[in-house]
Formats: C-alpha cells, sequence, structure tokens
C-alpha cells in the first residue's frame, strides 16, 4: 500500500490542504464497492426526468422505467448531455419518480441506506470497467487517473481512461468526483470544480468509516 499524500484543494483563491479536511490519496483501489449496485442494459426510448434540492445543491435524474440513467448538477446542461447519448429518447417530467431516486442516492451518500441501486447504462465494455472501477473507491478517499489504468490492466490507457471518467453518466452515485490528477490537482470536473470540492469536503466532515480490508 502506498504512503498517503496531502494534495490541495482549491477554493476561491485560497488553497486548503487535504489534512484539514481529512482527504486520504492513498491511489489504491479496494476490494468492495462503497455502494451496492448493478448495471442494467437496454434503455426505453421514453426517458422521464426531475429535479430536486439537497444540500449539494440541485441534482437532476433521468430514469428509464423505475431505474436511474443519468445523474447530474444541472438540470439544462443534463438534459442536454443525456440526449448526446441517446439521441432518440423522449424526456417527460416524472417529478415523483426523480425525487424517490434523488432520496435514495442521498441516504446512501450519507451513509443512512445500505439499498441496492440498479443503473441503467448504455456504454462500452472499457467504459464499464472504468465506471466499475470508481465504484471501489472509499468516501474520503481519491485516487489518481493512472491507478484506475493499471487496476482494469490498461496501464497505458490513462487519457482513456480520463474519458471514460469523464463519460460517467450517473454522477455522485458513480463517484468520478474521487480520482484526481497524479500532481493532486482538483480540477476539470464536468460540473465545475467547485462542486466536486465540495462533495469531497462534505464527504470527509460526515466523518465517514475509514476504509479497511
Amino acid at each position: 500500500m502506498g504512503h498517503a499524500r496531502i494534495i490541495p484543494i482549491e477554493k476561491g483563491n485560497a488553497t486548503v490542504k487535504t489534512a484539514d479536511i481529512g482527504l486520504v490519496f492513498d491511489d489504491r483501489i479496494y476490494s468492495s464497492s462503497w455502494a451496492k449496485f448493478r448495471f442494467l442494459d437496454g434503455i426505453s426510448h421514453e426517458l422521464w426526468f426531475g429535479s430536486d434540492h439537497t444540500s449539494l445543491g440541485s441534482i437532476t435524474v433521468i430514469g428509464s422505467g423505475e431505474h436511474m440513467c443519468y445523474l447530474g448538477f444541472d438540470e439544462k446542461k443534463s438534459i442536454e448531455r443525456c440526449l448526446s447519448v441517446y439521441p432518440k429518447a423522449q424526456l417527460s417530467v416524472n417529478q415523483k419518480s426523480a425525487t424517490q431516486i434523488i432520496q435514495k442516492i442521498m441516504d446512501i451518500w450519507t451513509g443512512t441506506s445500505d439499498e441496492m441501486i440498479c443503473v441503467n447504462v448504455s456504454g462500452t465494455d472499457f467504459q464499464r470497467d472504468v465506471w466499475g472501477a470508481l465504484m471501489k473507491i472509499p468516501k474520503g478517499h481519491v485516487v489518481s487517473y493512472g491507478t484506475i489504468a493499471k487496476y482494469i490492466g490498461r496501464p497505458k490507457a490513462v487519457r482513456a481512461v480520463g474519458s471514460a471518467v469523464g463519460a460517467n453518466p450517473v454522477s455522485l452515485f458513480i463517484p468520478c468526483h474521487r480520482v484526481v490528477q497524479s500532481s493532486g490537482n482538483i480540477e476539470n470536473y464536468g460540473w465545475g470544480d467547485a462542486i466536486k470540492q465540495k462533495i469531497l469536503r462534505m464527504e470527509c466532515n460526515k466523518k465517514c468509516t475509514p476504509a479497511v480490508e
């Protein structure tokens, strides 16, 4: 196991060291997933969406039937990005389903539920390997893109891993925010660096249980 490193988090014009919030950069993929999940295939062309306010700000989910296929932090961008993946989809509002799933995700994220979430996503085998690896990064920990590449057996595919991380359709639950540059820089998050920093800070402030093997 490598030594944990202290990395900086940018907040406005000030730099806050992760030691101040307890973020661990042990560059390690753990054996178990941080939350229970299952990937599903076969997404309907009829999708629903809805948004709700949370402690992280507004969250938008897009679903197919009873299952989530997209989660983002901006409704307009979430719809646009989802339609770029599923151009034939027809979206309609379903606030009830959206509120229920968002509450489930937040309960899992805060540690008050261990319910399994079925994620209906479309992706290549490579992308799913990367997304599966992301699920094995515990709260309060971060890893580098290179570590993900080594874990899935593609050590030279760091750029491709970065693209797969960026293509993650279910932010927060599939924790792409827990991947950082090898230098420790926290940047280039699809929903804005401030959101990524806020999530990581709150994960540490929740005094999550240390990861053990």
